[in-house]
């Protein structure tokens, strides 16, 4: 292979083993989102349950008692969805490197290599 060529081959497999690597951590992002939405929604129904006053009243105070749970749910989803992104962007990186391969390999075919 030509030196052009292997520099875009390395950084095809770099992009394919972050890619793996970002596959397995969105798993668990995914995990951690929906742990994080089951523990907010426990916490405001106790909440609600214990408070006293009017079903709005309560409401309101279950959202004050759990705005921490609600806001690491939150918290949780916005790393997935940053994990999705990057992704999709090494999706993106490692098209645009295929395209390049092709382009360097069709250049080496095409040129008069050895040839004075």
């Amino acid at each position: 292979m030509i030196p052009e060529q292997v520099r875009v081959v390395e950084q095809l497999a770099a992009c394919a083993r972050e890619l793996d690597h970002l596959s397995i951590e969105v798993a668990g992002l995914d995990r951690a989102h929906v742990d994080a939405l089951a523990l907010h929604r426990t916490s405001y129904a106790r909440a609600f349950l214990i408070a006293d006053g009017s079903v709005e009243e309560r409401k309101q105070k279950a959202i004050l008692a759990t705005e921490a749970e609600r806001f690491e749910a939150d918290v949780a989803e916005q790393k997935v969805r940053a994990c999705r992104d990057r992704i999709r962007a090494l999706r993106d990186r490692l098209e645009v490197g295929r395209s390049l391969n092709a382009a360097v390999r069709t250049q080496f075919t095409t040129e008069a290599v050895g040839q004075p």
